[in-house]
């Protein structure tokens, strides 16, 4: 009797019986594709030993192509439980060989015209002693395929679409086909005997939005968008995020602590920075391409700025949070930068961020590396920046190349520097994890073998993949390693049913005895321990997606321009009245650059938005050398003398000091006294600039100035200048006059002596006499002079 019912509920829950219909091909859907399949709700989500024995799959079929569709019918299959990670995406791709049918076909339409949709129920026991049913006896991942055949107009009976996703079955519920008075005897418990250490990394991150090109001290700040505003109100995607992690861990609904001994939030400290930005106001460019020129709107997000990082920085008080690489960056785009100073503000500088955003002490000695492959430039750069575990996915393809079969991911730790470990996670699980919510999307890691279709599958097909994945391996207890890292994209676009489904999952793991919670400051140091002391090979310099890769144009505009910031930071000072610092003031044009090599962009758009970015970062750079100047006089100046100084003035529009050089390129006869290094305050600074000059013309003379290392600041200054001193041959002619005068005195002077007269006084008048004899007092001073009277 039982069997029977079993049998009428799943006719009666069908649209319409089967007819005699013509089997379809059992190929994959044709090239022109008339139908879509998607997959509305999965009940239940995660199969338990106490839930009900069966499972409901609804869903709809449209009619997308050019032509009516008739005689549209729709059936369940399935296939053997996921036996390796690679099966986690091969059963969701390729012919479908390997999946049986559970029924008939149904037909759910007679005939669908253009834009027409209809709905379907699928609903069958897990296991029943007659058929149909899926025949799941024992706890895994099972692959379910919905497969809609038709006839379109001017075609044949075809194949026309499907939809996959996986069932994850935690514990097997009782067969409701055996009539026993003690069902829970019928239970297929799960083995429990080999839980699974995890650990779960919750992202908090968002691609950049910060305008590029703006130093510090601006206000007020300006972003490219507004979108952050949406995000972080209530509903929007890091409020979704946010609000799902403060849940689950919350005292009543985690009440051991188990889940949140396995969370830890993983923030990007860009995000953090212009979040905290926002808090104090802000505008949005309208220019196209996010110039700083544009005209501005107000922001609109504030409040909810403020709101958002409240929480944050409440839920952080209590839970773990790491940071992950500043703005996502690419380390292996950063090692070919080149530039040690920009690997650490990218890496270990990244923690103090958040720390002293959200006033925690965040966990140290890990690196995320999140979208991108561990290569072996990325462990170079690692190495150089101090000891750290490396949390990212090894290469894995989905077949080995010499036997064929699917082998398993090597999760075990490896070293690979004295100062590098991996703590490797599984592609596999972190594509599925990427595939969840609205924006679906492939890891750059992932090799194009474990590569499926994303956009075809719905939303609740692609949770239902994203479920299975994080407990596949506690459901296989023979497989290794027995813990695992469970690593979602950065940039996660949940919704809240998406966000509860798999936090609820990993509370499932947990208290099934699937999984122990394993803290991310215990991986680190099991994979410290676990590591062997001999050193591996490096990885390969290019692994994963080819076109996620950042072009060399990106990457040398991105070293040219961080090469002069950075020469420019070694000249700037703090300016006392502010306590501006020229660190400081320059940090955001750094973390420009870092947001250029973000691997939070699509890959076809990366090269693009990097380059648009890295010009307006650079054009800013050159914006700051030409910001400290010699002011032109515009005319000419007259030196009065050999000795007088030359007149200059110096201006800094920038807000810090900054320590200069004057270059005077000066002409022969001309000396100038090198003033050294001068601390050129913001606004003007007049000079006096010692020289000497030996000559008696106009000339030219070019003025620069530079930093104390070389570097060129401002446009140099030509100065035409008039000297008055004397010459050479007006120095000879007077030295040499001099001399003659000289002679002659002596001369005058020797025969005084000798009393002997002097030629010079034979051609003299007779001396006048006065009325009483005495001589002129004129003709005595003219003739002898004052001391021959």
């Amino acid at each position: 009797m039982l069997v029977r019912s079993l049998a009428a509920v799943v006719l009666l829950t069908l649209v319409a019986a089967p007819a005699l219909l013509p089997r379809a091909a059992a190929g994959e859907p044709g090239v022109t594709q008339f139908l879509k399949l998607s997959i509305d709700r999965v009940t239940p989500e995660i199969v338990s030993t106490a839930g009900e024995p069966f499972v409901t799959v609804t869903g709809r079929v449209a009619n997308i192509g050019d032509r009516s569709v008739r005689d549209v019918v729709v059936r369940l299959e399935t296939a053997a439980a996921v036996t390796t990670s690679a099966g986690l995406r091969t059963s969701l791709a390729g012919s479908g060989d390997q999946f049986e049918p559970v029924g008939d076909f149904v037909t759910i339409a007679p005939e669908l015209s253009q834009g027409q949709s209809a709905a379907f129920r699928l609903f069958f026991p897990l296991r029943s002693g007659a058929e149909p049913s899926l025949r799941i006896s024992e706890p895994g991942v099972y692959p379910l395929l919905v497969n809609v055949n038709g006839t379109p107009d001017y075609g044949a009976p075809a194949r026309l679409d499907d939809a996959r996703f996986l069932l994850p079955v935690v514990g097997v519920p009782p067969d409701p086909s055996l009539e026993s008075t003690d069902p829970v005897s019928a239970v297929v418990p799960p083995d429990t005997s080999r839980p699974v250490g995890v650990t779960m990394l919750w992202p908090l991150a968002d691609r950049p939005r910060l305008a590029a090109g703006v130093p510090g001290a601006t206000t007020p700040v300006r972003l490219g968008d507004d979108e952050l505003a949406t995000s972080l109100a209530p509903g929007g995607r890091l409020d979704t995020l946010l609000s799902a992690a403060d849940f689950a861990t919350s005292p009543p609904v985690d009440p051991a602590g188990q889940v949140r001994s396995a969370l830890c939030l993983a923030v990007d400290p860009d995000l953090l920075v212009t979040v905290n930005a926002m808090t104090t106001g802000y505008v949005v460019t309208e220019s196209a391409d996010g110039g700083l020129s544009g005209p501005t709107r107000p922001g609109t997000g504030q409040e909810a700025a403020v709101n958002w990082l409240g929480r944050l920085k409440s839920l952080a008080q209590r839970l773990c949070v790491t940071s992950s690489v500043y703005a996502q960056a690419d380390l292996t785009a950063l090692h070919r930068v080149g530039d040690p100073g920009l690997a650490a503000v990218a890496t270990t500088e990244s923690p103090d961020v958040v720390d002293q955003i959200l006033g925690i002490a965040s966990v140290r000695g890990a690196t995320l590396l999140g979208d991108g492959p561990l290569t072996g430039p990325a462990v170079q750069l690692l190495s150089a920046q101090g000891p750290t575990v490396a949390i990212a996915a090894p290469d894995y393809t989905a077949q080995d190349s010499a036997s064929g079969e699917q082998p398993p991911v090597d999760l075990v730790p490896r070293r690979y520097t004295r100062q590098v470990v991996t703590a490797p996670v599984d592609p596999t699980v972190g594509a599925a994890l990427a595939g969840a919510g609205t924006r679906p999307s492939s890891p750059s890691y992932l090799d194009s073998s474990l590569n499926v279709p994303l956009q075809q599958d719905s939303q609740v097909a692609r949770r239902q993949d994203a479920l299975a994945a994080m407990l596949w391996r506690g459901l296989r207890p023979a497989t290794e390693p027995r813990a695992e890292i469970l690593v979602p994209p950065m940039v996660w676009d949940l919704q809240q049913d998406d966000a509860a489904a798999l936090l609820s999952a990993l509370a499932t793991s947990i208290n099934s005895g699937l999984a122990t919670p394993r803290p991310l400051p215990t991986v680190i140091a099991e994979t410290l321990a676990a590591a062997p002391a001999t050193e591996q090979p490096a990885p390969a310099d290019a692994l994963g997606n080819a076109r996620a890769r950042f072009g060399d144009g990106v990457v040398s505009a991105v070293a040219g321009a961080s090469g002069r910031l950075w020469g420019l930071t070694a000249a700037l000072t703090t300016d006392e009245r502010t306590g501006l610092t020229g660190t400081e003031y320059t940090a955001p044009l750094r973390e420009d650059m870092l947001r250029a090599l973000s691997q939070s962009v699509p890959p076809d758009a990366r090269n693009g938005l990097a380059e648009q970015r890295i010009r307006r970062t650079a054009t800013t750079v050159d914006d700051l050398f030409n910001a400290v100047t010699i002011v032109n006089p515009g005319g000419s100046y007259t030196l009065a003398t050999e000795r007088s100084p030359l007149p200059l003035a110096l201006r800094n529009d920038l807000p810090v000091p900054i320590r200069v050089r004057l270059d005077v390129d000066a002409p022969p006869g001309m000396t100038v006294t090198d003033m050294g290094e001068i601390v050129l305050p913001p606004g003007f600074l007049p000079l006096r600039v010692p020289v000497e000059v030996h000559f008696t013309q106009r000339v030219a003379v070019d003025v620069s100035l530079r930093t104390v290392d070389g570097l060129s600041l401002g446009e140099p200054v030509r100065l035409s200048l008039h000297s008055n001193a004397y010459g050479k041959v007006l120095f000879i002619i007077t030295l040499s006059a001099g001399a003659v005068l000289f002679l002659l005195a002596g001369r005058r002077l020797w025969h005084r002596f000798r009393g002997q007269p002097d030629r010079a006084d034979l051609d003299r008048p007779p001396r006048r006499t006065t009325a009483d004899d005495s001589p002129d007092p004129v003709d005595t001073a003219i003739a002898y002079g004052p001391d021959e009277r």
